[in-house]
């Protein structure tokens, strides 16, 4: 079957097969996972790893049966597969009459949710009750909009003497989708809500968890830019420093080689160290973006479908998962631990005596321990107030660039007073001006 990827198993390259989904959202045939599980037993083994992401997995008691139906991803399966036999223009079987039809479907009532063989679309010519449902044709400028028009089959009890019931209500106290029936016998006595009212404070809850994930991801990626940015000045400034390097060894008769040779693989060692640290976190930013995307995209796709039954069945998972990732990425420290500037400091005075040593290569961290903040006394509130900040390196040189975090804030000696903000100017050489306005 031609169908889109997203409806593939990753495991048996086969459009899915009672789609199961484990709790980092990737979903597998039961089958498949039935196998995985197989495996994993037989070496005594009570986990495994997500055949995506390699997330670890407890394995149910019960088996892969026990782990939550994707009913979703079954309904986009099916549609997929619709889709398909239109394009193939094979037909597609009558699913409007009761007992039981071989003939292929010509038109679908949006209604009813049915295909419709030929009597079924008189019936919705004719019978009053039928005639004001919508009927579409199944040609294929009319099949197309089929996806937008087709609901997911109604869930029905499965309890053998409840067939046909829907199950329109939540049994808090079993945690699970009860019909009508099951409330006054298997559910007796339990704390019932109908499934309309769980599913709206599901649904409340996946929208402010979405508005929090969108929040995160935004700061992810202006720290994920920042360090990127910051990447590219470690490279920058390693090619800066690689030609002052060679200026200075240039200077030199031939014996300094060797010790040009050492600078300069120290240089490498420095700024790959930088880099690698930097890719890291780099790397660690985009990781929590990709996974809060990955929630906020199932999440956004499920509220789509307005069906209750999916909000619940995935409301509590979704939620639970993307405020645990989103709970860890908070955690994350969006400044990056390394800086960015890299120089070459040539000590050529007497360098006849530090022949041996001459040189190196400097990392140009700021320190806030040796940084300096020019400071007068503060004397008349609503008059704005200037000081001057000069950040420098730990040899207390003045750091040469700008864009570093500063922060200042004027606060009063009592504990309930005011706290005010300062507004801090960046310079762009390592100074930075402090504007404070007293209350």
């Amino acid at each position: 079957m031609n169908i889109n990827n997203h409806v593939i198993c990753q495991l048996c390259s086969k459009p899915f097969s009672d789609p199961r989904i484990l709790p980092c959202l990737h979903s597998f045939c039961c089958n498949c996972l039935h196998r995985v599980m197989e495996r994993a037993g037989s070496q005594q083994q009570n986990s495994f790893p997500c055949p995506t992401c390699l997330k670890g997995v407890s394995i149910p008691a019960g088996g892969a049966k026990l782990l939550r139906q994707n009913l979703h991803l079954g309904y986009e399966v099916q549609v997929a597969g619709y889709m398909t036999k239109f394009s193939n223009d094979s037909g597609v079987p009558c699913t409007f009459c009761v007992n039981g039809c071989s003939n292929f479907a010509v038109a679908f009532c949006c209604v009813c949710n049915k295909f419709l063989c030929k009597a079924g679309h008189d019936c919705h010519r004719y019978v009053p009750q039928l005639l004001g449902h919508a009927v579409i044709g199944l040609d294929k400028e009319s099949a197309a909009s089929l996806p937008t028009v087709m609901k997911p089959t109604e869930q029905y009890c499965s309890q053998p003497k409840h067939k046909k019931q829907e199950l329109n209500f939540y049994c808090e106290t079993c945690k699970c989708l009860v019909c009508r029936d099951c409330i006054v016998v298997v559910h007796k006595d339990h704390s019932i809500t109908e499934l309309s009212i769980i599913a709206e404070a599901h649904r409340d809850e996946m929208k402010d968890t979405l508005e929090d994930a969108k929040k995160v991801t935004s700061t992810l990626a202006h720290a994920t830019d920042k360090a990127i940015i910051m990447i590219h000045r470690v490279e920058n400034s390693k090619e800066q420093t690689r030609l002052d390097v060679e200026d200075a060894f240039s200077k030199l008769i031939k014996t300094l080689e060797e010790r040009k040779v050492a600078l300069l693989s120290e240089l490498d060692a420095v700024s790959l160290s930088k880099v690698k640290s930097l890719t890291l976190q780099k790397d660690e930013f985009v990781s929590y973006q990709h996974d809060i995307l990955r929630y906020t995209d199932f999440t956004s796709h499920i509220l789509q479908t307005h069906v209750d039954h999916e909000i619940v069945a995935f409301g509590g998972l979704v939620s639970n998962e993307l405020k645990a990732t989103l709970q860890k990425a908070a955690s994350v420290p969006l400044i990056p631990k390394e800086q960015s500037y890299l120089r070459f400091s040539a000590q050529l005075d007497g360098f006849m005596k530090e022949l041996f040593r001459l040189g190196e290569i400097v990392d140009m961290n700021p320190s806030p321990q040796v940084s300096t903040c020019t400071f007068t006394p503060v004397a008349r509130v609503n008059l704005k107030h200037y000081s001057k900040v000069e950040t420098k390196t730990s040899k207390r040189e003045l750091y040469p660039r700008g864009d570093l975090q500063v922060f200042a804030e004027l606060r009063s000696k009592s504990s309930d007073g005011p706290i005010v903000p300062g507004e801090v100017e960046d310079h762009g050489d390592g100074t930075y001006t402090i504007t404070l306005t007293p209350k």
